[in-house]
């Protein structure tokens, strides 16, 4: 089984990582169409993400105690799955709209970090059947959950800092590499037990995570 790239080789770039995949298989067209509307994406999500006050029926401050079930009404159709997320962190019982944004990133964190641990176990068992379209599907979702996992912790970080726009947008950051996943592995059947679940999982994690974060007022 071919090596895969070192850790180190994928976060020389901090934000996302867009490369060529390989340019005589169907999957590799796929990356480069996404790779090539990312970066409008990333720009529309940052200047989305500008101060403009807190939504209807928000909290007033960041400064202020919210209840998890107030935050999670942000959040819409994902409401059952924020209070499932939320509620196990005794510290959000006692938390502002920060606090609650810090624990929903820390929630999809870690589990991006179980996939991606999750990705490489398969990618490295021999006795895995795997074809040579779904090998390259776990390197490459391997590679995205790696990055998604050090762009969520440094927006972990960067909230911590009260650099809120930024948080919000390596949160996006994090989101998009989990549907460049998503997208890069459709037309490999296999990846629907592998990858699918665990995809939207996170995928909506991070919406969760960027919808209580949009309470935050400073």
């Amino acid at each position: 089984m071919a090596s895969r790239p070192t850790r180190a080789a994928t976060s020389q770039a901090r934000h996302i990582n867009l490369k060529d995949s390989k340019p005589n298989n169907a999957m590799a067209s796929s990356y480069a169409a996404i790779g090539a509307v990312l970066p409008l994406f990333l720009l529309a999500v940052d200047a989305a993400l500008a101060p403009s006050g807190s939504p209807a029926g928000a909290a007033p401050s960041s400064t202020g105690l919210l209840s998890i079930e107030d935050a999670c009404k942000q959040t819409a159709e994902l409401y059952d799955l924020c209070i499932a997320t939320l509620s196990p962190d005794r510290s959000s019982l006692t938390a502002d709209a920060a606090g609650l944004t810090r624990a929903a990133i820390l929630a999809v964190q870690k589990n991006a970090s179980e996939t991606a641990t999750y990705l490489s176990s398969i990618d490295e068992d021999d006795n895995f059947n795997k074809t040579a379209q779904l090998q390259q599907c776990l390197e490459d979702c391997g590679e995205r959950y790696e990055a998604a996992v050090e762009q969520l912790t440094d927006a972990a970080m960067a909230l911590d800092m009260g650099a809120y726009n930024e948080s919000q947008a390596l949160v996006a950051a994090g989101q998009a590499e989990v549907k460049l996943c998503q997208r890069g592995c459709q037309a490999v059947p296999e990846h629907r037990d592998i990858l699918m679940a665990r995809n939207t999982e996170v995928d909506r994690l991070c919406s969760i995570a960027l919808a209580i974060a949009k309470l935050i007022r400073w």
